[in-house]
């Protein structure tokens, strides 16, 4: 009894319902009654789970190598085990695993060995000194014994029924020559998978069996994934080149033996799923491989060009699925290096050069349609027209224009195309000749060398009824809009439409500024307090978190603020019609994934002066309708043609930064501050969690190279010394991205810290107070420019900031000549600078002074004024003219392209402007009466026609009498008639209007004998 109520108690203070207690009970009652049956019960219960989720067993029909090779992959290797001991198809009956030691110094040995003890006839350990990838599978492939073999890396796996689908495959069709797993991703990070391979179209069906003779654009590049007969390539003699490097050997020993086969099949295999893992730690040979010289020469001099150069040999052609294979590789070098010259500062400039023509010699094997029809990996029509250029020196057989935006207010419509050659273009509106009001060319490089032209054109309408023809070369041009291409021209009212918003971001006129979600006291603070004191009647918010240092401040100012992400900011964010805008990334930019159905004008007040190249950062980020900029040098260098920039003199402003008025009111000279301010490196930060700018932490933060100079010059006794000695205070205050680490930092006690989350001091006190700055590449020197205090440079990374692995690249701005201090690159070397320094009592020197002066537009401290007044022109019609001397440019070009008739349309406009001098007039009648000469000379009746129009009647009539009677055509003749009469020649007449009878007997009508009679009696 005593049991019993335990039981019952225990039972009862379960959290189940009543049903499941009653269950319990009685299977407690039968283990009382019989142990052994209820154990006999749950074993087969629980066996039947297991063998559930337990793959059979299958003996198979053929045999499998897998040759793997190892190089520091022990995190990952029991993984691999697992997928292949555990496979349906029999492990032990039809699986070889050879494992190939490169060399490795963690524990990978141990691990396979580990391994290897449990499975001893089917697991191979060799050994060598690392040499690559390549040497590793060559010397597994000499202990092959089976049929087949793959090779599968040890840091992938696959699913637990991969190599039953195969061996099914092989066995059921004997025609099959090579099988290929699916690849799916695998993210180490999260641990999902995701089948989002650019390839994954070759998987549509279960099964897609392709005749090696015609592979079409069925391309395979990997190895892995791959299952290859042995005898095969024992027969003859494929193996992988250990020259091509650090990642191509696949791709070339895939193409060696399809072009050995003389006839087969290749099997590609939905549900052979294989996992390729993507490392957190993104040191895969993929993920490095761009760091490497090999990847700007060995592939393409041994593994490209070879290859390209066998199949041409055998076959005299190169087939499509070849073709397409280097088009995928060079797509991707294209694609990573497109206007990002700094990632391969590592090489020589011999190197680059030599790189460039070897990859234009590549393409003399790749045929036009082949580049036209490729779309894989995001290669869309900017690519091609590159490639076609840059590689080909043609164009394509048609062109696509893009509508890539509509500036309502001003009646304008932004138009994109792309060229390489020099490219005639047209925008017609109800088949007139309209010149963009406004006009951007973004110049693309590859290598260093041009790549295309990007031609971004505002072109302006009149009425929604408009009709918009696009002509490239006097040939009609796609238009692309949202996608959908149009070959016939396009309503105004169509494309309004298509940008116009749904009722979810009907507009209430107001405005929200932000600048960081998480942090204030930035260009957007301090325009909307101008706008607060002088424009109370604009409805504007402020977008911050609650949670911020600067909430409590900002609130107790007056300032109308909404919590960043929640309800109530969602709620204005779709009602306002402007965003205006310190920081521009996606968060702030497309927070609800849309792009705001583009119903917002963006505002980009900057948080800092641009002075490296972020283009790559801000390009095609839609609706950015105002640029704001602070110097002569910074603003052309963003508008000017030819910039990498997409916004041009439309966009981009010229008012100085918003925060720079109170910084000039409130500068201080006398202070005794060092202000240590670095900026932040991609490479050492851990990636963003969600929306906004907080991140994960790096564990290894503290070991990379940045964090340990810092480190240094922070103990560093001398300095300690020197500010001591002078007494001067130091604040080291890092950029927001690097705050999660200051402590790590172990600040020495002599020096104050400054964090902007929670500092209840404005960054901008820092600058007025501070008398020196030693910074890096931040474009915070440029307050102390600003303010004309002294700047030290500590660059001790050049070549690696500018590598292309942080977010800018080398811009305008030179800091040798025009920074505003010195620059070093070793900490002696600034210790010493900031000595003499501070023995000029820490004023600037020349030629650092000048270059301060010199580089500011204003410092009027109007700049809020400024901004504001350019945000309220972005509603304002746009009444400014396309200049003559611009429309004389355009004239130009269709004469260069001999298209007169156009040419003529242009000089027309540019004669009828209502700003045009006698001067001009003078010298544009002078090109006019030229093309009429020259353009016309074989076309009489189009110039007689012109003149006509122009009452220049007796010109016409004698460029008709310039032709021989036997050369006359019907309409010449008869157009030489009209003339005639109209000069009252008309014996000219009569005899042009006989000669139209005699000559076009057949066409001539009753009226046109009666014409002729009456002529005779004339």
């Amino acid at each position: 009894m005593k049991d019993q109520s335990i039981r019952e108690s225990i039972v009862e203070s379960l959290p189940i319902d009543e049903e499941r207690k009653r269950v319990l009970n009685r299977r407690l009652d039968k283990l009382k009654r019989d142990p052994k049956d209820f154990l006999r019960s749950s074993y087969s219960k629980r066996s039947a789970q297991l063998i559930s989720k337990t793959p059979i067993k299958y003996k198979g029909s053929n045999n499998f190598t897998v040759v793997s090779a190892v190089y520091n992959v022990g995190k990952y290797l029991d993984d691999y085990f697992d997928s292949l001991v555990n496979q349906s198809l029999s492990f032990k009956r039809h699986i070889q695993l050879i494992l190939v030691d490169d060399g490795s110094t963690d524990n990978s040995a141990e691990i396979i060995k580990k391994w290897q003890k449990q499975y001893p006839k089917n697991i191979t350990y060799l050994y060598k000194e690392n040499g690559g990838i390549a040497s590793a599978r060559n010397l597994g492939l000499n202990s092959v014994k089976t049929e087949w073999v793959t090779f599968i890396d040890s840091d992938d796996f696959v699913k637990n029924d991969y190599f039953k689908i195969i061996d099914d495959a092989i066995t059921k069709d004997n025609s099959i020559e090579m099988a290929v797993g699916n690849l799916m991703f695998y993210f180490d990070e999260n641990k999902t998978v995701k089948n989002t391979h650019s390839l994954k179209y070759r998987f549509k069906n279960e099964k897609n069996i392709v005749s090696v003779l015609n592979m079409d654009d069925n391309i395979n590049l990997f190895v892995t994934v791959t299952f290859f007969k042995t005898e095969h390539i024992v027969k003859e003699k494929i193996y992988f080149s250990e020259d091509i490097k650090p990642n191509f050997e696949d791709g070339k020993f895939i193409a060696d033996y399809l072009l050995s086969l003389n006839s087969g099949n290749v099997a590609y295999l939905k549900d052979a799923v294989f996992y390729y893992r993507k490392r957190s730690d993104g040191n895969s040979t993929i993920d490095t491989s761009w760091q490497k010289k090999e990847k700007f020469y060995n592939i393409l001099a041994f593994g490209y060009i070879p290859m390209l150069e066998g199949y041409k040999s055998k076959y005299g052609y190169v087939p499509k699925n070849i073709q397409w294979t280097i088009l995928y590789e060079l797509s991707w070098h294209i694609k990573t290096i497109l206007n990002q010259s700094g990632k391969i500062n590592f090489l020589e400039e011999s190197q680059k050069q030599n790189y460039f023509q070897l990859v234009k010699s590549i393409f003399n094997y790749i045929d036009i349609d082949y580049i036209v029809d490729f779309n894989l990996i995001g290669v869309w029509f900017l690519y091609k027209v590159g490639m076609l250029g840059a590689f080909k020196n043609t164009k394509p057989d048609f062109q696509i224009t893009y509508i890539e935006n509509v500036d309502k207010e001003k009646k304008q419509i932004l138009i994109v195309s792309f060229n390489y050659l020099d490219t005639l273009r047209s925008y017609r509106l109800n088949d007139t000749d309209q010149l963009p009001k406004h006009s951007k060319v973004v110049k693309h490089t590859f290598a260093n060398q041009l790549f295309v032209y990007e031609q971004r054109d505002w072109i302006e309408f009149e009425s929604m009824e408009d009709n918009l023809d696009v002509y490239m070369d006097n040939k009609p041009a796609r238009i692309s809009l949202f996608g959908k291409q149009n070959s016939h021209g396009l309503k105004i009212q169509e494309v309004v439409k298509a940008y116009t918003p749904s009722d979810k971001y009907k507009s209430d006129d107001s405005w929200i500024l932000m600048d960081r979600d998480t942090q204030a006291d930035d260009n957007a603070e301090h325009l909307y307090r101008y706008i607060m004191q002088n424009y109370p009647e604009q409805k504007c918010y402020f977008a911050l978190s609650k949670d911020s240092a600067d909430w409590n401040r900002l609130k107790a100012e007056g300032f109308n603020l909404i919590d960043f992400g929640s309800n109530d900011f969602e709620f204005h964010l779709c009602k306002a019609s402007k965003i205006i805008s310190s920081y521009f990334d996606s968060y702030i930019s497309n927070y609800f994934g849309d792009e705001y159905e583009h119903s917002k004008k963006f505002i980009f007040l900057q948080h800092g002066v641009i002075h490296t190249d972020i283009s790559k950062w801000l390009d095609y980020k839609r609706n950015m309708l105002c640029f704001v900029t602070s110097t002569l040098a910074e603003f052309h260098a963003i508008a000017a043609d030819n910039s990498p920039y997409q916004v041009g003199y439309k966009e981009v402003v010229l008012t100085g930064l918003p925060r720079h008025d109170q910084l000039l009111i409130n500068n201080q000279q006398d202070s005794k501050v060092i202000l240590i301010m670095p900026t932040w490196r991609a490479s050492t930060m851990g990636k963003v969690i969600g929306s906004g700018h907080t991140r994960v932490v790096n564990e290894y933060f503290m070991d990379s190279d940045y964090a340990q100079h810092w480190y240094r010059l922070l103990h560093n006794e001398a300095l300690a010394k020197l500010a001591k000695e002078r007494d001067y205070k130091i604040i080291f205050a890092p950029h927001a991205n690097v705050e999660p680490y200051i402590n790590d930092f172990n600040v020495p006690s002599y020096i104050d810290t400054w964090r902007a989350s929670t500092a209840t001091t404005s960054i901008q006190k820092l600058f007025q107070k501070a008398r020196i700055m030693i910074t890096d590449y931040s474009s915070v020197a440029f307050e102390m420019g600003l303010l004309g205090k002294t700047v030290i440079y500590y660059q001790f990374d050049q070549q690696e900031f500018f590598s292309g692995t942080h977010t800018t690249q080398k811009g305008y701005f030179d800091y040798e000549n025009d920074g505003f201090g010195p620059i070093v690159t070793e900490e002696g070397a600034l210790i010493t600078e900031l000595e003499k320094v501070l023995k000029n009592n820490g004023e600037p020197s020349e030629p650092y002074l000048t270059r301060m002066r010199e580089t500011f537009a204003y410092r009027d401290t109007n700049n809020c004024k400024r901004v504001y007044e350019a945000i309220i022109d972005l509603d304002r019609p746009d009444t400014s003219q396309v200049p003559v001397d611009i429309i004389m440019e355009y004239a130009q070009k269709a004469i260069t392209h001999e298209s007169w008739d156009l040419a003529l349309e242009r000089i027309e406009n540019a004669l009828q402007h209502s700003a045009i001098t006698p001067t001009q007039v003078e010298e544009i009648t002078r090109i006019k009466e030229s093309v009429l000469q020259t353009g016309y000379q074989d076309e009489p009746v189009r110039l007689a026609n012109i003149l006509w129009h122009e009452k220049r009647l007796q010109e016409a009539l004698d460029a008709l009498k310039q032709i021989d009677d036997t050369e006359a055509s019907d309409e010449l003749l008869r157009l030489r008639v009209r003339l005639a009469i109209l000069n009252n020649d008309f014996m000219l007449a009569r005899d042009s209007q006989k000669l139209l009878l005699e000559n076009y007997n057949e066409t001539c009508t009753i009226e046109d004998w009666q014409f002729y009679t009456q002529l005779a009696h004339v």
